[in-house]
């Protein structure tokens, strides 16, 4: 069976790939936010502030990003964290929303001195939390950079097709059916960070838009063949009944981004992989870099 649930769930533990002893962090440590301390390290100049968001249960602190921030520090005074839990940040309150991790992010950037404005960029997940973020503080930010983004209403579909009492003796059909109904689950079982996603897409869904802000959405080849549905997102052990939302879902991407800004730029990268920030670092360099033309 393929990677059913690479689009969010690539938890691959990466390492930098090079070691560069000539950028080093200006400011790196523990900072409490409210009972509890998240790790944040910054790579600062004089240029406008960049902000590095993670896709789901991954930690800024990993090294994944950073051959991307030798490249950005000449344009961005950039940092990146750790959320709550993972990494090398502190436990905390859970479950908690993606709006809680955005106010513990803005507490973080205050406490750390950290001053608005901000660009954001990040893979998958990040997503999910940028917009909060603009939100809830919407004078913050000045655009932001999606990577090969979790589509809102992900974790809502995989919770909510299955029909109730559904039975099978298909063991693949049965797995895939019990991890995804798990997301009814707030502290969703075996995953390292403890969303309640189903209020979280509440949240979202109701939720300010980008409005004239630019928004960049990058695209892996795999996005673009699923929202294509060439092949559909599914296996095709899983009834057309129980796939369809998540097709529908997936159809209609572009059009839930390019509704987020009326400045909405939709790119395809040629890469398969989810990670485009390693995979793709060209495309993801010079589209964060295209921000400040933008203003």
């Amino acid at each position: 069976m393929k990677s059913y649930l690479a689009f969010i769930f690539l938890l691959v533990n990466f390492s930098s790939t090079a070691n560069d002893e000539t950028l080093l962090p200006t400011k790196k440590g523990h900072y409490d936010v409210g009972g509890f301390k998240l790790y944040l390290e910054c790579y600062e100049n004089d240029k406008p502030k960049l902000i590095l968001e993670q896709g789901y249960s991954r930690a800024g602190s990993d090294g994944a990003w950073m051959n991307n921030v030798k490249r950005l520090n000449k344009t961005f005074s950039i940092c990146l964290y750790d959320r709550l839990g993972l990494g090398k940040s502190e436990k905390g309150p859970v479950p908690f929303t993606v709006f809680d991790t955005a106010n513990w992010l803005h507490e973080l950037l205050s406490v750390a001195n950290v001053k608005p404005p901000y660009y954001f960029a990040g893979g998958s997940y990040a997503s999910y939390i940028i917009r909060a973020y603009n939100h809830l503080y919407t004078s913050d930010v000045l655009g932001a950079v999606f990577i090969d983004p979790g589509i809102y209403g992900y974790f809502h579909t995989m919770a909510t097709r299955w029909p109730d009492g559904f039975e099978t003796e298909n063991k693949d059909l049965r797995d895939i059916m019990e991890f995804e109904l798990g997301v009814k689950d707030p502290m969703f079982k075996n995953m390292a960070e403890k969303v309640d996603h189903l209020k979280s897409y509440e949240l979202i869904t109701a939720s300010k838009t980008f409005e004239g802000k630019p928004l960049i959405v990058l695209f892996s080849k795999t996005s673009k063949d699923y929202i294509n549905q060439t092949p559909r997102y599914d296996e095709p052990f899983v009834p057309d009944s129980i796939a369809k939302p998540m097709n529908d879902l997936y159809a209609n991407a572009i059009n839930s981004f390019k509704a987020l800004s009326t400045d909405t730029k939709i790119i395809f990268s040629e890469s398969k992989r989810h990670h485009l920030h390693i995979a793709d670092p060209d495309l993801v360099v010079s589209n964060i870099e295209s921000l400040i033309g933008c203003h």
